[in-house]
């Protein structure tokens, strides 16, 4: 019942926000008293830890699977994230704990940033190994080239479900590839 809240919880999140649902909408969803909820999390900062916690295990499960990967394949691995977000009209679960974060209590607000943090430091590792096999441009600062890749495949996947178009999703990945890749 825990996996099926937090499930739940998630696309709740990603589909409205994360102040724009509660435990209500919730049991709607599958059919528990909010008296379940509460039990497995007593307060919704501790449903939000879960969701991230969830988000992390796959992003790390990523990281796992890709060890082995060029800086290429590692990249468009990310772009494929975001790209899969980008068709099924979703955001991705930084961006929309973010719209909300000057009201996020402040383990939650940990949480999001230490998570935020292993994305921004995977995507600068993999510029780095990009740049030390001469297959990236040396870059003057790989850790904020890697937050601007971040925040342009958030900023376009907000972009693509506000226009309902996921086309310039695609280009704006050719776009960065095209910024990095030695030629």
């Amino acid at each position: 019942m825990k996996e099926r809240i937090i499930e739940e919880a998630n696309k709740l999140l990603v589909e409205k926000g994360y102040n724009a649902f509660s435990y209500k909408n919730i049991t709607e969803k599958i059919d528990i008293k909010t008296s379940s909820i509460h039990y497995h999390f007593p307060t919704k900062s501790d449903l939000g830890i879960a969701i991230i916690h969830k988000h992390q295990e796959a992003f790390e499960h990523t990281i796992l699977k890709t060890n082995e990967k060029t800086p290429i394949e590692k990249i468009n691995k990310l772009f494929l994230y975001y790209k899969r977000l980008v068709a099924e009209e979703k955001v991705c679960i930084v961006g929309a704990l973010t719209s909300d974060i000057n009201t996020l209590d402040e383990p939650l607000r940990k949480e999001l940033l230490f998570f935020t943090d292993k994305i921004i430091q995977w995507t600068n590792s993999i510029l780095e190994d990009g740049q030390n096999q001469k297959v990236f441009k040396i870059l003057p600062n790989s850790e904020l080239k890697a937050k601007q890749i971040i925040a342009s495949l958030m900023a376009f996947a907000q972009f693509a479900r506000i226009e309902k178009n996921t086309s310039d999703f695609e280009s704006m990945t050719q776009m960065i590839l095209e910024e990095l890749i030695i030629k």
